[in-house]
């Protein structure tokens, strides 16, 4: 037994010192944290120190062939590596590889930019999608979605970098590479992970054939200490291990030592030396670990993507944080920060995000464990600032504490915000052109009331552009309640429009705000006619010519209108424009059809329907009413005379005439050609013959330009009970034939079945 324990050690010795040829093991020279080089060209990574562990257990040395991915499945394939370091199955790649047993898991995902919004992988915004040249990522993508634009870097690094550089909105890549590589090129909160892609076990693999590299690497794997693989894995993920003596240690240990002391005292002594040396070095390495271990992770928390802070576990103090966090919050130390924000009232906001709120998220922490959630807050200046939070209980240094982790989603939110606002608005404007086309009320002022109501305006006002004067008239208002409305009457004057006029015929909005410098224009005359901090104005174009101005005025000061929000307004401002000029056309048409265009008198279809009313007023209440039909004499003389020009000149001051010289109550009309006739309400016989008469005469005695004198002729009868209109001004029209045949320039009476004069 003494002769077998000597010869064992020297055996195994001379087998331990037996030399063999390096394993070259092939990786990508940019896969960090499983593959990389530092600065000075060395290997590091996860893989790196795995396959140094293998190659421990197959007795040989390692040596690394870091390239890019493309050409580290070439040098298998060709010979010049024997293995390659990781990769996936794939049956493209088995044409040509054989795999090894599992290595360890990976998960592959889609990063997406904030900036894009899409919802799967096949949203086009997308188009193309970045990957690395002979991955197993392009070969999925090709495979699954065989239409899908792709556009191919040669390694990881130039991928990401090119990503956050703008050339793609998204990229494929392994979960733990993909986001190292972000914390080292992007800010936070730029990429997001979309969906995952698929989740595989990392293998190594042989060219195809090589069976007895293959048996030799499976065992290898399939003997590494589990324990040592934890560690390995540890030292890259950052997760706390508690190393165990090994169970043969202490038996063997103990053998060794009574046989040493059963044989002699000296080879007991010298092997507990070379013991005590062997767990010195041990310790060493193990402290040595332990200490880059501490290092890493120190450099991975200051100098995260993300905010991270540690809190007191019972009262959410912080009492560390990394620069990230220093810097978000514009403080320089950790007890600056913990008053920024645990310590300052303004910096929280209403329930569901206040101070109170928060202290419920750690309690939960504290209950149930890991809480993941979005937060609003408000920093220097006022500004809203969302986070994406996630709240985590730990040990460290055996004191449980909480770590805070936080993802500034800001500027999503508030894409998220301008998109729901543009939705909520695009809405309204369906609502406003339906209440425009209400004839029945003023569909203006309502639209303007809900335009009002949903910019939190305190004032909405249509002004109308008075181009010969250069000035603003206001033409309708509504107004927030408490608000006290304008004067009728109000207008803007030129001396405050001038500088921003030519902004309003570009059919560009105006905005203003009191705080801006502005001396004593628009803004001052504006500001001081109401409590107005800010305004907002839009044009109101017709055929490319300013006709008018929709503003909004607001009591706070508002300093950003996005561009989609003004956009929108501007066609709220059209709507309404449309709606006024289609009113404009609206009354047009109905004075067409009420009255002659060269006299502006009523026409014979008005005078008809007013005159019908008064029969109807006059049978029901037994009241007079009497007409006067009026034709001038010799007309078609003047026409050929003098022309139609002086003609319609002659119409027209005859019609002047019958408007200045008839009581209020009379009602003249142009009957056709150069008869007009006058309706009397509450005038007999006598009096309608006097009026007719003192009518003929002012004729007779006024002058027209051109023509001259003229004279007419004129008929008069008044309404018998039950009589129909056709019947009333047929007898007038009879009694003007008489006064005609008569001789002209007279008043004749209507005749009647009774006697009328």
């Amino acid at each position: 037994m003494f002769c077998l324990t000597l010869v064992l050690p020297m055996v195994a010795l001379a087998a331990n010192e037996e030399t063999h040829a390096p394993l070259v093991v092939s990786q990508d020279h940019s896969w960090p944290p499983l593959a990389f080089r530092d600065r000075h060209g060395e290997p590091h990574g996860l893989l790196v120190d795995l396959w140094r562990a293998l190659g421990e257990e197959m007795g040989r040395p390692v040596q690394f062939e870091l390239v890019n991915w493309p050409q580290s499945i070439e040098q298998v394939r060709d010979g010049r590596a024997a293995v390659h370091g990781g990769l996936f199955r794939s049956p493209e790649r088995a044409q040509f590889l054989d795999f090894s047993q599992p290595l360890l898991p990976l998960e592959t995902v889609l990063f997406v930019s904030t900036d894009a919004r899409a919802r799967s992988v096949r949203d086009p915004a997308l188009a193309p999608i970045g990957v690395v040249t002979g991955s197993y990522e392009r070969e999925f993508l090709q495979n699954r979605y065989p239409d899908l634009p792709l556009r191919e870097y040669p390694n990881n690094a130039d991928l990401v970098s090119a990503a956050v550089a703008g050339e793609v909105a998204a990229f494929a890549a392994d979960y733990p590479v993909g986001r190292y590589l972000l914390d080292v090129h992007a800010s936070p909160g730029e990429f997001h992970v979309l969906e995952v892609l698929y989740k595989q076990q990392l293998v190594a693999a042989v060219r195809a054939g090589n069976s007895a590299m293959l048996k030799t690497i499976n065992r290898a794997i399939t003997e590494l200490d589990s324990e040592k693989l934890a560690r390995i894995t540890n030292r890259w993920t950052h997760t706390e291990t508690v190393e165990v003596t090994p169970r043969w240690v202490v038996p063997t240990l103990f053998t060794i030592a009574v046989l040493l002391l059963l044989l002699f005292v000296g080879l007991y002594l010298r092997a507990l030396r070379r013991e005590r040396s062997l767990l010195s070095t041990r310790l060493q390495e193990r402290t040595r670990d332990l200490k880059e271990q501490s290092e890493q992770f120190q450099a991975l928390f200051d100098n995260a993507a993300m905010s991270v802070m540690v809190h007191d576990r019972d009262t959410g103090e912080v009492i560390q944080a990394n620069n990230r966090a220093l810097k978000q919050y514009g403080v320089e130390s950790v007890s600056a920060l913990h008053q920024a924000t645990f310590g300052a009232s303004d910096f929280w906001a209403e329930s569901p995000y206040s101070l109170a709120d928060m202290q419920n998220w750690f309690a939960r922490v504290r209950e149930q464990g890991p809480q993941h959630f979005e937060w609003l807050t408000y920093h220097s200046g006022g500004d809203a600032h969302w986070d994406e939070v996630f709240l985590q209980p730990v040990q460290i240094g055996g004191i449980p504490r909480i770590i805070s982790s936080t993802i500034d989603i800001t500027a999503r939110k508030r894409a998220e915000a301008e998109l729901q606002r543009q939705m909520e608005l695009e809405e309204l404007l369906r609502q406003v052109s339906v209440i425009l086309l209400d004839r029945e009320r003023d569909g203006v002022a309502r639209a303007m009331a809900k335009l009002g109501k949903f910019m939190q305006a305190s004032r909405c006002s249509l002004f109308n552009y008075e181009s010969e004067h250069c000035r603003f008239d206001l033409q309708r208002q509504w107004c927030a309640p408490g608000v006290k409305p304008r004067e009728p009457d109000f207008h803007i004057p030129a001396a405050a429009i001038s500088p921003y006029l030519p902004v309003l015929v570009r059919g560009e909005a105006l905005t203003l705000n009191v705080d801006l410098e502005g001396g004593v224009l628009l803004e001052q005359f504006l500001f001081s006619t109401g409590s107005i901090a800010s305004l907002l104005a839009l044009p109101i174009l017709r055929e490319g010519c300013l006709t008018g101005v929709l503003s909004f005025s607001f009591a706070e000061p508002k300093q950003r209108w996005s561009q989609v929000e003004i956009k929108l307004l501007h066609v709220a401002a059209d709507l309404i424009g449309n709606a006024l000029l289609r009113q404009e056309l609206e009354q047009e048409l109905q004075h067409q059809a009420s009255f002659d265009s060269l006299t502006g008198l009523y026409n014979r279809r008005k005078f008809e329907n007013l005159l019908l009313h008064e029969l109807e007023r006059a049978d029901r209440y037994h009241r007079y009413v009497a007409a006067i039909l009026l034709d001038i004499d010799h007309f078609k003389t003047v026409n050929d005379r003098f022309g139609h020009n002086a003609g319609d000149e002659v119409l027209r001051q005859l019609a002047d005439t019958l408007q200045t010289r008839m009581r209020a109550s009379d009602v003249p009309a142009r009957w056709g050609g150069e008869e007009f006739i006058v309706l009397l309400p509450e005038t007999d016989l006598d009096g309608a013959r006097q009026t007719a008469e003192t009518l003929r005469q002012t004729i007779a005695d006024t002058r027209f330009p051109t023509v001259g004198q003229v004279t007419a002729s004129l008929g008069v009868s008044t309404y018998q009970p039950g009589e129909t209109l056709d019947s009333l001004i047929k007898r007038a029209d009879d009694a003007l034939y008489q006064a005609k045949k008569a001789g002209r320039n007279r008043v004749r009476p209507g005749p009647s079945g009774s006697v009328e004069c």
